[in-house]
């Protein structure tokens, strides 16, 4: 791989490493993790467009057409105050007398990208039949015994899938999931922030990250280090718009074949923020965070239960589409990322007259049961009715290209079934 990088400097503090160089944690009780690569070709992951204009301009708080192609200004405002910093160690100075704007830029030149498979054998680990069987009971050991006569969805012939290192893998997914924290109420710490200005944010970071043609994990660990960094620190709304920068600059580089330059991420904030001002936030988000970036995902589990749902690509998009609505809702952080792609898998399928909605092999893989599923799955379909309305909509125009199958289009249920 170091063809990749020869060319390449890193911009930022964390330096661009070679695949091939594994490592090994000291610590007893964690296995280390074998991250497998598939490349897509060079060209591919070019940035096929012009970087993202960084005008200012005043937007007025009139519902705008979703035909309106013109580039819509850079800025986060709640009731009129700006998020957008001239200097993050200045203090809030900067109003515009416009309305909520949403941190925009134009994807109509946007090149549509072909879907990676970087992470398609990157699987959860299966079931242990004597480990579900202790789980279950008596009473259910005729469906175990049927559980466990269902097909194995992975690959052994393919090394690519690393099948023998599957169980570990995931087992250090769901073990971390269930000792992490839930983040439903860390607004309750924030004097200057609010959930609504976090769904601004995370819409424009949607667009920025499929403007600069980044890979679809580098998405969700962007959201979840943002979420896991502001839980943590108390921040101004000047540099809000630099933790979610900063945010995506660490992500592409621990996901991602390439990471945006940092003089191309101060940009595309209108030249709020400066390089070096980038860069020590980068070592106070990773400090903060214990240089733990391998947090489990909701993708990591998505693409797993997909499998198992022995999907189509229109299930595919379909799920990932209620997932991406679900990355700007601050609600749906009550809910683990498990359970969020599972809810998330359930209702897409329901909405596609998909039947039976969820199968053995689902709920082999899955580890949810239908009646598991219902707040969340509620939830998602209160968000998937309300996602062609209001101004957050960049989840609802990006899934609305023929590229992704037009899901966006498909119409929401009315319920869900019994």
């Amino acid at each position: 791989r170091s063809y990749l990088w020869k060319n390449r400097v890193s911009d930022g503090f964390v330096q661009m490493v070679q695949s091939n160089v594994l490592h090994a944690s000291s610590r007893k009780s964690t296995k280390p993790i074998v991250k497998i690569t598939l490349k897509a070709s060079t060209a591919q992951r070019t940035l096929k467009s012009k970087p993202i204009s960084a005008q200012n301009k005043l937007e007025s708080t009139a519902s705008t057409s979703s035909q309106n192609k013109e580039t819509v200004p850079l800025s986060l405002t709640e009731n009129g105050s700006t998020i957008v910093s001239d200097d993050a160690n200045q203090s809030n100075q900067s109003h515009l007398p416009s309305g909520e704007s949403n941190l925009r830029t134009d994807t109509s030149d946007i090149i549509p990208k072909n879907k990676s498979r970087r992470r398609k054998s990157y699987t959860t680990s299966l079931i242990e039949g004597s480990k579900f069987l202790k789980e279950s009971g008596p009473k259910e050991s005729g469906e175990v015994r049927e559980l466990n006569n269902l097909p194995n969805i992975d690959n052994e012939r393919n090394q690519l899938e690393v099948s023998e290192y599957i169980d570990e893998i995931y087992q250090y997914y769901w073990v971390t999931e269930a000792h992490n924290p839930v983040l439903a109420n860390y607004m309750s710490i924030q004097t200057d922030i609010t959930p609504h200005l976090r769904g601004i944010l995370i819409n424009w970071l949607i667009e920025v990250h499929f403007k600069f043609d980044l890979m679809p994990e580098t998405l969700y660990l962007t959201v979840t280090l943002l979420d896991q960094y502001l839980s943590q620190v108390t921040i101004k709304k000047t540099v809000m718009q630099l933790v979610g920068l900063t945010a995506l600059l660490l992500a592409s580089k621990y996901e991602d074949f390439w990471h945006p330059r940092v003089k191309d991420l101060i940009s595309i904030s209108a030249e709020s923020y400066t390089r070096d001002q980038m860069l020590g936030m980068e070592k106070l988000m990773l400090r903060k965070l214990k240089f733990r970036l391998n947090t489990p995902t909701p993708y990591v589990f998505m693409v797993r239960f997909l499998k198992a749902a022995q999907s189509d690509k229109k299930l595919e998009h379909m799920a990932f589409f209620l997932i991406d609505l679900c990355l700007v809702e601050y609600e749906a952080l009550a809910f683990k990322p498990s359970l969020l792609c599972a809810s998330a898998l359930y209702v897409a399928r329901c909405t596609l007259q998909m039947t039976p909605p969820w199968t053995p092999l689902l709920h082999k893989h899955a580890r949810y049961e239908v009646s598991q599923l219902r707040d969340c799955a509620d939830m998602i379909l209160k968000f998937h009715k309300a996602s062609g309305n209001g101004k957050l909509k960049v989840a609802y125009e990006k899934y609305s290209r023929q590229e992704l199958s037009r899901v966006a289009a498909v119409k929401p249920l009315d319920k869900l079934p019994l």
